[in-house]
């Protein structure tokens, strides 16, 4: 029977575990669901079946492999006929997905007999919608969550049926860091949901409307596209911005001399000068040093910025090369409006399928 939003349910005598999407989260919990002796096999899109999992030398298909699990990787699951759908899913059988390239016909949630299932790896309701982690580190949140979500006919409206809350750590402050705690904390959730599914414990069902007013909604972003820095914003806003779009990604874009240059690892930094006596921070400067290179030394380049000074720690240009030891004294980081005004007003289109463009 497929598990509805108003029963408690547990599961029972639960075999057959269908892992789709792609990612080291789904790596690591077949390998979690095959240790404990569950039947494992996989369905990816075939984009992500080849892609190369990102803490690991391996793509999800060598995963697959090494465990000896059965893949299947489709262009569209959802122009499978019946027949062609009964030959991949196996009866009695539940679907846990990590970043689907699908969202699901009726005709394919239907074939799951124990129902098709989210791991959601952001804290549910807030920073829905995509570039979670970018969008955490620009607000300063630090708000972890593993989700086990039932997918139905309302896309990203099905109850939470089970649920692990943590916090980021304080030295996390790259959305490479923020993945990578968050799979760490989202293998022991797998861990406690696989213990669950074994002891056929209960799950009580959350309805997504208890909560969804609570909502928090931002959209996909594009590095290449809005990533530009506003040399007017303040100096802790200028850091986290950097913070957001820093490693996997390009890095936030800015200009020196018309060439675009991209920077990472940011620092909100104080400066101090000597008087008679006394050493004392210097205070944040007027809003035409805003972006000037004022100090650099062997070890460091640091700019004024609103309120405060930052330091950059690594200069990329066009190329990625680190041009760090080409910055001098006096030299201005600026932001023409036209790439400001294209930040803030450009919107990634999307698909069925995924990005458009």
């Amino acid at each position: 029977m497929l598990p509805t939003q108003e029963n408690t349910i547990n599961f029972s005598k639960l075999d057959n575990i269908v892992l789709i999407g792609g990612g080291d989260l789904m790596a690591a919990s077949a390998n979690i669901f095959k240790r404990l002796n569950f039947n494992v096999s996989i369905i990816a899109a075939t984009r992500h079946i080849n892609e190369q999992l990102i803490l690991s030398d391996k793509t999800l298909m060598h995963a697959c492999q090494e465990l000896s699990i059965t893949s299947t990787a489709l262009n569209d699951i959802n122009q499978l006929s019946t027949q062609e759908l009964t030959a991949i899913i196996p009866e009695n059988a539940i679907a846990i997905c990590f970043g689907p390239a699908w969202i699901f016909s009726d005709k394919v949630i239907q074939k799951f007999h124990h129902g098709m299932f989210n791991i959601n790896a952001i804290p549910v309701p807030h920073y829905l919608g995509g570039a979670h982690y970018s969008w955490q580190l620009l607000n300063d949140n630090r708000d972890g969550g593993c989700f086990f979500q039932q997918i139905t006919n309302r896309v990203d409206q099905g109850a939470i049926f089970a649920k692990h809350q943590f916090l980021i750590s304080s030295q996390a402050d790259t959305p490479h860091d923020y993945f990578v705690e968050n799979v760490r904390q989202g293998v022991k959730f797998i861990e406690q949901l696989s213990q669950m599914f074994i002891k056929e414990m209960p799950f009580s069902p959350t309805p997504y409307e208890a909560i969804n007013e609570n909502r928090i909604y931002l959209p996909r972003l594009r590095t290449d596209k809005q990533a530009y820095i506003n040399w007017q914003w303040l100096a802790k806003d200028l850091v986290s911005f950097c913070q957001g779009f820093d490693d996997p990604y390009l890095g936030a874009a800015t200009f020196i001399n018309d060439k675009i240059v991209r920077l990472k690892k940011v620092k909100l930094i104080k400066i101090y000068r000597e008087t008679t006596n006394l050493r004392e921070e210097i205070p944040p400067m007027h809003p035409f040093c805003y972006g000037i290179i004022i100090r650099k030394t062997a070890n460091n380049v640091v700019v004024a910025a609103s309120n405060g000074f930052i330091e950059l720690v690594e200069v990329l240009d066009a190329q990625g090369q680190c041009i760090k030891s080409k910055l001098k004294e006096g030299m201005r980081l600026y932001t023409p409006l036209a790439n400001l005004e294209q930040a803030m007003t450009y919107q990634v289109q999307m698909d069925g399928q995924g990005f458009k463009d």
